[in-house]
């Protein structure tokens, strides 16, 4: 599902517009509306999106949201299937191809965010020396630190309605956070 690019920036397009028309999901990630309807309705079919009750009076107008918050697999659920194995493994140089334009991207453009938010972010690689149910353990615990600060960025949102009124509170910003962890011979 995810092996297609444009599949996948119209979901992180959805994940940070929350909701959105076909129309506005086109400009956000400058494809035809032909296309990204397309695209959005297969994403619908494979149950990662759905279309929102109707929010406006224009019955030409749909719109929609993500059906979860993310999507996690891991290399035993495609155990046996050679095919599934291979759609995944696809899907996952998707992911990853889009995560480094991202940071690509903000290597390029940190300078423009403010020193505030060029000292707040996190680059970091650690080389460590486990067994896999300690690289488990760990990616349990990252997992629960992650979704602690998910769902605090969840909280404030609706918290702070208001806060273009308050300017003396920092504004909250969408972060792209992504570690990998596994091993491998040096």
């Amino acid at each position: 599902m995810f092996a297609h690019p444009l599949r996948l920036r119209l979901f992180y397009a959805l994940t940070a517009a929350e909701e959105a028309t076909a129309s506005r999901l086109a400009e956000l990630v400058d494809e035809s509306l032909s296309l990204v309807s397309y695209h959005l309705r297969e994403l619908a079919t494979h149950g990662f999106i759905e279309e929102v009750p109707r929010r406006s009076g224009d019955r030409r107008e749909r719109w929609w949201r993500k059906t979860h918050e993310g999507f996690s697999f891991a290399g035993s659920d495609f155990a046996g299937d050679p095919q599934a194995r291979g759609v995944a493994v696809a899907a996952k140089r998707q992911l990853l191809a889009h995560q480094i334009s991202r940071l690509e991207r903000w290597i390029d453009e940190d300078h423009a965010w403010g020193e505030e938010w060029t000292d707040a972010s996190l680059s970091s690689e650690s080389l460590l020396r486990l067994t896999a149910p300690e690289l488990a353990e760990l990616s349990a615990e990252l997992t629960a630190v992650v979704r602690k600060w998910a769902e605090r960025g969840r909280v404030d949102v609706e918290d702070r309605p208001d806060a273009e009124d308050r300017p003396d509170e920092p504004a909250q910003e969408h972060v792209l956070m992504f570690m990998h962890a596994f091993p491998f011979q040096p």
